[in-house]
């Protein structure tokens, strides 16, 4: 189904992966979820400059609104 948001948990474990040295693609296979989707998820993480820690440390709900803000014009 195009355009379904995913997890937050599944979220935040892409990034975990990706700052661990996991390419894209194996985060993909790991997570069942398109290299597309693994990238812009990746992408929105670098464009708020935001750590590891930083994301770790969120809750679910804190990063939801975040994707939330970023999606209204």
């Amino acid at each position: 189904m195009a355009n379904k948001q995913i997890d937050m948990r599944k979220i935040k474990r892409i990034f975990k992966l990706h700052t661990s040295g996991v390419s894209k693609r194996r985060i993909s296979q790991q997570l069942g979820i398109s290299r597309n989707t693994v990238a812009k998820y990746i992408d929105f993480f670098k464009r708020y400059r935001l750590t590891a820690y930083e994301v770790e440390k969120m809750t679910l709900e804190e990063l939801h609104g975040l994707f939330k803000a970023d999606q209204r014009p």
